[in-house]
């Protein structure tokens, strides 16, 4: 059990805990069309945010979930989030899920602060399973998983109502013995 939150580094980020200090920062992030646009959630308002943050908290003290926020190291400025949702100890198992600001994108970022994720969920949380959806159109997360290592499982028809529309899901995941698997190589 984790009784602080963990600070991970990588060589151009440091991801760290959410404040309500950042709560600006996370509602533009969230206010941003693209960002939302495969999200089945509505642009939040600044205090649904800050009850956001509330609940990623919340989520750590129960170790149900983490949720970092991305900084690049100089600027320790939120520019997006990733973490895990819905751990499951008994089996080992959590929903992995991210976004990053429109500026840092196809910059590497996200592939960088997952990798220090993910490495975290299996050395330290010690999952066996990672999971994510994604919407079908949403063709950069899905080559970001496919660069991650994650296998495609299928389809998850109808999954989530989204822009006035039932839309499919795209179901991957990363086993622990799959990155074994990939050093191994």
């Amino acid at each position: 059990m984790l009784s602080e939150f963990p600070i991970l580094t990588t060589p151009r980020l440091q991801l760290r805990a959410i404040q309500h200090s950042d709560a600006q920062l996370v509602h533009r992030n969230f206010s941003d069309p693209q960002t939302v646009l495969y999200s089945n959630a509505p642009a939040p308002s600044l205090k649904k945010v800050q009850q956001v943050i509330d609940i990623w908290s919340e989520n750590f003290q129960k170790q149900q979930g983490i949720r970092w926020g991305i900084t690049i190291k100089e600027q320790n400025e939120v520019i997006g989030s990733c973490g895990y949702k819905n751990i499951i100890k008994k089996h080992r198992r959590a929903e992995i899920g991210y976004e990053i600001f429109a500026e840092y994108r196809r910059q590497g970022f996200m592939s960088e602060a997952l990798n220090a994720v993910i490495q975290f969920g299996f050395e330290v949380i010690e999952l066996n399973r990672i999971e994510v959806t994604v919407d079908y159109d949403n063709l950069p997360s899905i080559l970001l998983l496919h660069k991650l290592g994650f296998t495609e499982e299928g389809t998850l028809r109808d999954y989530e109502f989204n822009q006035e529309k039932f839309v499919d899901l795209k179901l991957f995941s990363l086993l622990h013995r799959d990155l074994l698997n990939l050093f191994q190589k």
